[in-house]
């Protein structure tokens, strides 16, 4: 009585971890991303890398070109699907650029932003 009692148990506890373990994964941003930023009409091809620290997120942000130069990104929040985190473009002057980016399907889209009202599409997907 026993033994035929432990058996079923024994499946049951086997199939739960079973289950537990292809939980699915809560979507992330760590990695690198790579894809398009329009800025005054040109299309600039942009890579964004973001890691995960103990205080949050930390990252880099740099364009294909050099051209852009842009401090780390910092106030790197990512909560229910939304990236956000802002950077000084520091070249011709100082500027505060903002991004704001959903993470849809495995790709992050949205816009950047400037205290002076520019903005412009962003489209990102992880490197391959």
């Amino acid at each position: 009585m026993r033994r035929s009692f432990l058996c079923p148990l024994l499946v049951l506890t086997i199939l739960a971890g079973t289950g537990l373990a292809q939980a699915p994964l809560k979507p992330d941003v760590v990695g690198t991303w790579v894809g398009t930023a329009l800025s005054a009409d040109t299309l600039l091809d942009v890579t964004l890398v973001i890691d995960k620290t103990n205080e949050g997120y930390s990252g880099k942000f740099s364009e294909a070109t050099g051209m852009v130069v842009a401090s780390p990104p910092r106030e790197i929040v990512f909560k229910d699907g939304k990236l956000t985190f802002t950077f000084d473009l520091t070249q011709p002057m100082t500027t505060l650029i903002k991004f704001e980016l959903l993470l849809d399907n495995g790709t992050l889209k949205g816009v950047w932003s400037d205290p002076d009202g520019n903005s412009g599409a962003v489209e990102l997907a992880p490197k391959k």
